[in-house]
């Protein structure tokens, strides 16, 4: 079993990778893993006080926290397939060896890692599940509190809807930082008229490892809708048993 170390002292920097930006939280010892963690929305970037970052970085493991393209310091129009890219790209320059540039220090980072592990939650679970389909070499997932189904989005009430997303984003002027939200493209995908809904790509799970997390008292997305997502893995690959808490 790794050795668990506590972290004290949490070391991070803004770094640009191509057209993304993002915040690098550095282990105190060296790794070759890193887990790459998208957030929920409509929230202001991270800048250094994701909350999960101690846990992490205790199992010896970087972490890089994305501003999906289109949104926040990162270049671009948000689209529903930017944020899907926004993972892909940085798959491919992690597993391959990159440079992140810290404008600050005015300086490279070399970054580049054997182990990617994708995180998200909330906003970020409607995206990270459907990555397989679009690089077969991405293979550990974690959701929590994901939407799987955006379009059931307010089925259950207490729910948040599609419909009060959109209105903060618009009145609350967060469609400065999500950089193309209001376009009608969204609103097909949040409809799953696309093709990008977990709940339809399931197939492409196949040979991946995914653990869903989901608190029975969530009051944005209902837990049941995990549970709905669950039960058509179960189905889809004839899993008879599986390990759930």
């Amino acid at each position: 079993m790794k050795e668990f170390h506590p972290v004290e002292n949490i070391n991070f920097r803004l770094l640009k990778v191509g057209e993304i930006a993002g915040i690098h939280y550095k282990s105190p010892f060296p790794t070759d893993a890193v887990v790459v963690y998208g957030i929920g929305a409509p929230i202001p970037p991270d800048n250094g006080h994701l909350p999960d970052v101690p846990i992490i970085l205790a199992h010896n493991i970087d972490i890089f926290v994305p501003d999906y393209i289109g949104y926040g310091r990162s270049d671009g129009i948000f689209t529903p397939e930017n944020c899907i890219k926004t993972f892909t790209n940085l798959q491919k320059s992690f597993s391959e060896g990159c440079s992140g540039f810290s404008g600050y220090e005015d300086k490279q980072v070399p970054l580049q890692y054997k182990r990617i592990i994708y995180i998200e939650r909330n906003f970020g679970g409607t995206y990270v599940p459907v990555l397989p389909r679009f690089n077969e070499d991405i293979k550990e997932l974690a959701i929590f509190c994901p939407v799987v189904d955006s379009k059931s989005c307010g089925s259950i009430p207490g729910e948040e809807t599609n419909e009060s997303f959109f209105r903060s984003m618009k009145e609350d002027g967060y469609y400065h930082l999500y950089r193309g939200i209001l376009d009608e493209r969204w609103t097909h995908n949040l409809e799953n008229e696309d093709d990008l809904s977990p709940m339809d790509n399931i197939r492409h799970l196949k040979n991946a490892r995914l653990f869903i997390g989901h608190g029975q008292k969530d009051q944005v997305v209902h837990y049941s809708k995990s549970v709905e997502y669950y039960r058509r893995l179960l189905s889809a690959f004839s899993i008879e048993r599986i390990n759930s808490c």
